[in-house]
């Protein structure tokens, strides 16, 4: 684990420093940034990543954790909080179903104290297993049943959590990271951001930038589903001087690869609604095994699709914030891209990546590394929370005089309020 402002990258720019001829990682201080020389690798790689045509974020649990404090309760859920919150809701229930579906006997993996490790994605992965095998007893499968859809709204409570963030503050990380990269030229691709998170964060940060959002919902109420809507652009045909229009600036694609707080499924089709609303079913995949299967159901499915599209395409960097690595047909998705697409360029920057003990998929990381260490210059590894490498980014173009207004309207009614 690095000190609280201390970030270490890895690249195959990095000299090899040790005996063995092995690239070791840079420590790089915050604290120190207009001093620290070595900054320049960092720079070096994410300049050519924010250059490329087609630029691709894929973004994780670990670029919501940023809203919780040090000292304070957190407000972003992580996979703890979820156990925690799932277990205590109904304590008797939580275990029963935990002797139902042999949960201690199952998992191999202890904590501290020797205990059977809490991992909420195995519990509801054994759950949904021990209903498809049917050899629960009619009391044990009610049982587990009802325990599930407890759980399953117990964590789209907890990630609907974005419109308790009241201080602007909060949002700095969010905020400068869309001015950063979503602001693309007509000559490159439009930004896609790619999410495993159900929470509105990027909504939110979008809304609060001046963003346009093309999530592939119609613009209109009600507004369904409509993967056709990723093909289409805005343009402001006021500002061009010729009949095709100028695109603006403003406007990137996003894709909820697993489901949203504010889809619900209203007779056959995916709505949006308000993140509160009783209506219909909600259209999300729960942390378990089953999300692979689940993954290739629509709208799961359009967006792996599309995933899966831009990957493939010549000069495509994907920037990987917050992600463990943790979701097999990701994975999959982006190795093939390192082995086939050699215009291909993949930056992932998350907390711990390097730790042997941590969560980050050890396959991954032996696998980046070595690529690395083999002088692949299309890869880099950057440990850090999502609000150090926010902060680091630069904001390499002139602000124009819209963004200036903007800024002042902000500042004139914080004052009304």
């Amino acid at each position: 684990m690095v000190a609280d402002n201390t970030i270490k990258f890895l690249s195959s720019d990095v000299p090899k420093k040790n005996t063995a001829g092995y690239r070791d990682c840079l420590n790089i201080d915050l604290n120190n940034e207009d001093e620290n020389d070595e900054l320049k690798f960092f720079f070096r790689f994410v300049n050519k990543i924010l250059d490329i045509d087609n630029l691709v974020v894929l973004a994780g649990s670990g670029t919501s954790l940023t809203f919780n404090k040090p000292n304070k309760p957190a407000i972003a859920p992580s996979m703890w909080h979820l156990w925690e919150c799932c277990s205590k809701a109904d304590l008797k229930l939580f275990e029963l179903v935990q002797s139902a579906i042999k949960y201690k006997e199952l998992q191999v993996i202890t904590d501290d104290k020797g205990k059977p490790k809490a991992d909420i994605e195995l519990f509801l992965s054994l759950c949904d297993s021990a209903l498809a095998v049917g050899d629960l007893s009619t009391t044990r499968k009610a049982q587990v049943t009802k325990f599930l859809e407890q759980a399953k709204r117990i964590i789209l409570e907890k990630t609907n959590f974005t419109d308790l963030i009241s201080d602007t503050d909060d949002w700095i990380s969010h905020d400068k990271f869309i001015r950063a990269v979503g602001r693309r030229s007509a000559q490159q691709q439009r930004l896609k951001l790619f999410t495993t998170n159900y929470d509105l964060a990027f909504e939110h940060a979008a809304s609060n930038t001046g963003f346009v959002v093309i999530d592939g919902f119609e613009y209109s109420n009600p507004a369904y589903f409509n993967p056709m809507w990723f093909n289409y652009d805005i343009v402001n045909r006021g500002q061009s001087l010729s009949n095709e229009g100028a695109y603006l600036p403003n406007v990137f694609q996003l894709y909820k690869m697993h489901g949203s707080v504010d889809w619900r499924k209203i007779n056959g089709r995916i709505r949006k609604t308000s993140a509160d609303s009783e209506k219909g079913e909600p259209v999300f995949i729960y942390p378990s095994s089953s999300k692979y299967q689940t993954s290739y159901d629509s709208p799961y499915l359009d967006m792996m699709s599309s995933f899966l599209e831009a990957v493939k395409k010549p000069r495509t960097g994907v920037l990987c914030l917050g992600f463990g690595f943790n979701d097999k047909h990701i994975n999959n998705a982006l190795t093939m891209a390192l082995r086939t697409n050699p215009e291909f360029m993949l930056m992932v920057a998350t907390k711990d990546p390097f730790n042997e003990s941590g969560s980050f998929n050890s396959g991954i990381r032996n696998l980046l590394r070595s690529a690395i260490n083999h002088g692949d210059g299309r890869i880099a590894i950057l440990d850090s929370t999502f609000e150090q490498f926010s902060s680091l980014l630069p904001e390499r173009r002139a602000k124009s005089p819209e963004d200036d207004l903007f800024k002042l309207f902000e500042k004139l009614a914080e004052n009304v309020k």
